[in-house]
């Protein structure tokens, strides 16, 4: 076998600059799972779609898997701070060893005459392919990357499916209108395979399910919508019984979108990867004193009806300061700071700090002086830079990077 240096392999997985970093269909990556022996066929997955929440389902899911004694594998995508963490086994993320070996296999396979390219985020997928079979894993959490019907992590062999909030975002992708973004995520449904729904108020979009899917559609309506985490739990509860899986899990860790909060000195700090129009409505109504936000965003199609909430939010005086940030990874480029300034409005003071450290001592600054909150928001990368300086002097990160207990600690109890 071909061998390369662990900084050959992930300058190979690297993107290429200049190029297209995104290709919806399923030809090419059918063609290279064949030259990899098909390893998605090796255990059943539960597909996860939708707008907003699919990673905490996946996240959740993940846990009480785990709970009930069975070895989990979870891929998810972005990541928080490295590119290991799309690839969890047991709730932990793969070690960069692992995630080589993978990642040479598939670069054998795809240089074969006739060579077949393959992207960034299917390199990351099949490497959590050939990583599960590795470990025998009992059973899967596959996260799609974008839409559904056509995105690569539809290969895999999914005996139940689940799809969580359709809303506004990837329209320029994914189609003009709500029921056309449904109609792609939908798309993950397999003929005789029950696929879970979270409930919708858009009726339409109901009836339209139902019209795709059929006998197979169980729609999800939970009792408790205090917050997306909280509805996250819930559909994983119900998904979990009709597997069988009757014991309860405890809340995994997934910064950013779990509703927790981090010490930094005397300050508390809330973290949220909220990036669209509908997560961060959600976050500012759920606003209960008056906040410093950090925030940046990748590229926007709409940026002003994205940051709506937020301009509402200064409007009450629950925004007293905005600290704008650009991130400095991710599949699209960041959104400029001028832009997010015009988009506010002058409702607030406004900074434009020129890094995550300056922006949390400007922060801390500012709450301290005020008495407010601090929030970063945005693009899960920024979340993940700041989860960095929070940990700095603290150690790893391995402790925050396990989502869950082991399914071995399950049995223990």
């Amino acid at each position: 076998m071909a061998e390369w240096s662990h900084d050959e392999l992930r300058s190979w997985l690297a993107p290429t600059p200049g190029k297209k970093r995104m290709r919806l269909g399923l030809e090419h990556i059918k063609d290279i799972l064949s030259r990899l022996s098909n390893p998605e066929s090796s255990f059943p997955s539960i597909h996860v779609a939708g707008t907003n929440g699919k990673g905490s389902l996946c996240a959740h899911l993940s846990a009480r898997g785990a709970a009930n004694g069975v070895l989990m594998g979870m891929f998810s995508s972005p990541h928080l701070v490295r590119v290991e963490e799309r690839v969890r086994i047991d709730g932990r993320p793969i070690s960069s060893e692992e995630f080589d070996l993978s990642l040479s296999e598939i670069r054998l396979a795809s240089e074969k005459e006739p060579e077949i390219e393959v992207t960034y985020f299917e390199k990351t997928m099949l490497v959590a392919m050939l990583a599960f079979r590795r470990a025998k894993i009992g059973r899967a959490i596959i996260e799609t990357g974008l839409g559904g019907r056509l995105d690569a992590t539809s290969c895999v062999q999914a005996d139940l499916c689940a799809i969580t909030t359709i809303s506004e975002d990837h329209m320029e992708v994914l189609g003009p209108t709500l029921i056309h973004i449904l109609r792609e995520k939908a798309g993950i449904h397999r003929e005789g395979v029950p696929l879970v729904m979270l409930n919708t108020e858009h009726s339409d979009l109901v009836d339209e399910a139902r019209r795709i899917i059929g006998g197979d559609l169980i729609i999800h309506s939970p009792g408790n919508r205090d917050s997306p985490w909280v509805i996250s739990r819930s559909m994983a509860v119900a998904i979990g019984d009709m597997l069988g899986w009757e014991v309860d899990h405890e809340d995994p860790l997934w910064p950013g979108r779990d509703s927790s909060s981090y010490r930094f000195g005397n300050n508390e700090i809330f973290l949220s990867a909220a990036h669209n129009y509908e997560s961060i409505l959600s976050e500012m109504t759920r606003l209960k004193k008056p906040t410093t936000l950090i925030i940046g965003l990748t590229k926007k199609q709409n940026l002003h009806r994205v940051l709506a909430p937020v301009k509402a939010a200064i409007e009450r005086k629950m925004i007293e300061h905005v600290l704008i940030l650009e991130p400095k990874h991710g599949r699209l480029p960041p959104e400029n700071q001028h832009n997010i300034v015009n988009a506010l409005g002058t409702g607030a003071a406004v900074s434009l700090p020129i890094d995550m450290k300056e922006a949390i001592k400007l922060a801390s600054s500012v709450s301290r002086d005020k008495g407010t909150g601090i929030m970063v928001m945005g693009s899960i990368h920024l979340v993940g830079d700041c989860i960095e300086i929070l940990h700095t002097g603290r150690g790893e990160l391995d402790p925050i990077l396990q989502i869950h207990p082991s399914h071995h600690a399950s049995k223990r109890r």
